[in-house]
């Protein structure tokens, strides 16, 4: 499990993308929000010695539970952490190589006041001086073309699930839940998830009667969280027609996977909704998530969607996989 789970962060660092980590791509309030990142520094400095930029991918940070993945010139290896702990500057992940003991050391995150962690300093062992490395700023154009793509938290409000069809979410990290990693998603992934309402409509003849028939609605009762609907019109005057109306409702995740040979591959998942339930926490705050509206059919997969007191988008899980939006 543990070779699968490196496998997969090395893989999904590889793949994304020969790019540095910006600076306001997460916010981490807790240790346990580090889990399955990855930081990829766009400058390392040796304390009264030298600064130099680094190519994107040179050196790289990836955070697991128990061991801390570091790739880069004279440090590459494999830790175990030991410890990981909250300080006034961040955190202190404390650190054993797990393959000489002798090597014990340190990475320390450091937060600016919005949670963002604008350098890493990591110390290999106790004879082995500090290395600094700094996040990289986003670049405004880069930043302004991301803000108009990915959804925001906060930005797209619902105020029902009778409003959700028809509506389209750019999440911006995808997270593994099995694995625990962090994936940084792009607009050249082309992620959305859309909620999708397809309406079929089928005529068929009907013998005629000798009675005249007026037209005859039979439809499921009106509970605004119930989605499946058939409307059966029999119309006499149209020639004796009938129409079969059916409303079907899905949730359909895209993206465009790229595959360890390069290769990309345009996918679509695509998930039937019988109804969507409603809870609330009264307890959480405007900005906090208060409602979880969950999506049930047939095969009992796990779909939830959390909105924020002010019913704007927030979080979603669909699966083994959870999608946040821009801004945590």
């Amino acid at each position: 499990m543990k070779t699968n789970l490196l496998l997969l962060l090395l893989t999904l660092t590889t793949l994304a993308q020969a790019q540095h980590s910006y600076l306001s791509d997460r916010r981490f309030f807790t240790a346990d929000e580090l889990i399955g990142y990855d930081f990829k520094p766009a400058v390392k400095e040796i304390p009264n010695e030298k600064k130099e930029d680094l190519d994107p991918g040179e050196y790289s940070f990836g955070i697991t539970h128990t061991n801390l993945y570091v790739k880069g010139e004279g440090i590459e290896g494999v830790y175990n952490i030991n410890n990981m702990q909250p300080e006034d500057y961040g955190f202190k992940l404390t650190l054993m190589n797990a393959r000489d003991a002798r090597l014990q050391g340190h990475l320390k995150v450091i937060l600016n006041k919005y949670g963002m962690v604008e350098t890493l300093i990591f110390k290999r062992s106790p004879t082995d001086k500090e290395l600094i490395f700094y996040q990289a700023a986003i670049p405004g154009k880069i930043n302004e073309q991301e803000k108009a793509y990915f959804t925001d938290r906060g930005e797209k409000a619902i105020a029902t699930p009778d409003s959700l069809w028809g509506q389209k979410i750019h999440p911006f990290l995808r997270i593994h839940t099995e694995a625990k990693v962090q994936e940084r998603l792009r607009m050249r992934d082309s992620t959305s998830i859309s909620f999708v309402e397809e309406i079929t409509i089928v005529e068929k003849d009907v013998k005629k009667k000798k009675k005249p028939q007026t037209d005859v609605v039979e439809a499921l009762p009106t509970d605004s969280l119930v989605l499946d609907s058939t409307v059966v019109v029999a119309d006499s005057a149209a020639a004796d027609k009938k129409v079969k109306i059916t409303k079907e409702h899905f949730v359909v995740v895209r993206s465009i996977v790229q595959f360890e040979d390069g290769m990309r591959e345009d996918k679509t998942w695509k998930y039937p909704v019988k109804r969507v339930t409603e809870k609330e926490d009264k307890q959480a705050a405007l900005q906090e998530e208060r409602y979880q509206w969950e999506f049930v059919n047939d095969k009992k997969e796990n779909i939830i969607l959390y909105l924020n007191g002010d019913h704007t988008v927030s979080t979603m899980i669909i699966a083994d996989k959870t999608y946040l939006m821009r801004g945590f």
